[in-house]
């Protein structure tokens, strides 16, 4: 007969990884990383904060970044130690720690963007240089609106799947019209453990009503971006 496993107590502490080369920050003073420190049926793991930079105190780090780190990490944990019957260990936890506190909207980003260059190069026109697609200013949306602008019939030209997929992700993206200023955006694991995914249903079934073809749409493209994300795990 199969019996619950008990919980092992996770623990989660932030510090200043003075071990590391420092750097200088505008007052002059040696900062260092933040890194994070987990704990998890006794055994240590270290990991540098993803979200963070280099702090000469504790106290310099943005309100919220710490806590949202920690609640990402504790949720990962609880979920995959949910997800074997084996002892669950931290094995790989940084590489996992890269995915799971990815925001959605990266993901989908990290999805879309390669097939997008890829239609764009297509049209072989002597534009397609001026587009720097490593910049960090060059999101799908803006490289989308480029691409229209500056080439004859891209629209009309694009494979039917992607031309989708591009319509579906503004929608989603409609839903979010302020950035997010503080450390609240969806994650990866927000969506894996099934929270996000509520969340997202109620808001596009309020933006979108008696639209449920957009609602399924904008829903399977997170859930297939996600899966894509995930599927690096196990290469």
């Amino acid at each position: 007969m199969d019996t619950l496993k008990k919980a092992k107590k996770i623990t989660v502490k932030f510090f200043l990884n003075r071990v590391l080369e420092s750097v200088t920050n505008e007052k002059g003073r040696a900062s260092y990383p933040l890194y994070i420190q987990v704990t998890y049926n006794r055994k240590n793991m270290q990991l540098k904060s993803k979200y963070a930079g280099y702090y000469y105190d504790l106290k310099e780090v943005k309100p919220g970044l710490m806590e949202f780190e920690e609640r990402i990490l504790r949720k990962m944990i609880t979920y995959e130690s949910g997800q074997t019957k084996e002892e669950y260990d931290l094995k790989g936890l940084k590489r996992k720690y890269d995915i799971y506190s990815e925001s959605v909207h990266e993901a989908v980003e990290t999805y879309l963007k390669p097939k997008l260059r890829l239609a764009i190069l297509k049209t072989n026109h002597d534009l397609t240089t001026v587009l720097d697609f490593n910049s960090s200013h060059a999101t799908v949306a803006r490289l989308y609106e480029a691409a229209q602008r500056l080439f004859p019939d891209f629209t009309k030209n694009l494979e039917a799947k992607l031309h989708g997929e591009l319509t579906t992700y503004e929608q989603f993206r409609k839903l979010y019209k302020e950035p997010f200023f503080t450390y609240t955006f969806p994650t990866v694991i927000d969506w894996v453990d099934g929270g996000y995914q509520e969340e997202l249903t109620n808001n596009l079934k309020t933006v979108y009503k008696n639209q449920p073809e957009t609602v399924k749409a904008v829903l399977s493209l997170i859930g297939h971006t996600v899966t894509k994300r995930l599927q690096q795990l196990e290469e």
